[in-house]
């Protein structure tokens, strides 16, 4: 599904439970429930999201309601196939509440990595021992401050989060690559006139 994400209106793609989509009939709006989502696995990745969100968007809130502006259709569909039950919601949402951001590179933010990008010129060997020495430096410099590497990220030296962040930032621009990639989109809330289309989920 390799929509257009430069569009004024993206169109996005989420999966909610039949409850979210009632409250987003009643409410005319639906706003993620801090009080009933799980602690996620790597708070650290999605508190950088959401002050990025809180940075670059209009909106405000508090988490976020994550779409998929871009993945191929075969992975998406077994997405759906695992969340038997729940309902698709195909949405329009005005570009300027959107953030977008690199499915592939966003995993760099959950395991704390700094975001290395290859150079055009870069053999694959090259670019694995920058990646070695670059890890190791980080490493390096959070263990020389006296902070465990897997403490809270918190505790980690205010230099070092500051480069890992300021590295996160080249996936939230879709000119950094190129037409094929998987994108993720996240919003403050959705709109009942943002969805096109909702069809529950056969098991």
């Amino acid at each position: 599904m390799r929509h257009d994400i430069s569009e004024d209106r993206i169109l996005l793609h989420t999966i909610q439970t039949a409850e979210a989509l009632g409250a987003l009939l009643s409410n005319g709006m639906l706003r993620p429930d801090p009080a009933l989502a799980e602690p996620p696995l790597h708070p650290d990745g999605y508190d950088w999201m959401f002050r990025q969100m809180a940075a670059r968007l209009p909106t405000f809130g508090d988490g976020a309601i994550w779409l998929w502006a871009r993945i191929r259709r075969q992975e998406f569909v077994e997405l759906c196939r695992l969340t038997p039950g729940q309902v698709l919601l195909t949405c329009r949402v005005p570009r300027e509440r959107v953030l977008l951001s690199h499915f592939g590179d966003w995993h760099a933010v959950l395991n704390r990595h700094p975001l290395i990008i290859e150079h055009p010129d870069e053999s694959d060997e090259a670019y694995g021992a920058r990646l070695d020495r670059i890890f190791e430096d980080v490493d390096g410099r959070v263990r020389g401050a006296g902070v465990a590497p897997d403490a809270g990220y918190r505790h980690w030296p205010a230099d070092v989060r500051t480069e890992l962040e300021d590295s996160w930032e080249f996936m939230l621009d879709p000119s950094n690559y190129g037409r094929y990639e998987s994108w993720q989109a996240t919003v403050h809330s959705l709109h009942a006139d943002d969805v096109v289309e909702a069809v529950r989920i056969e098991g």
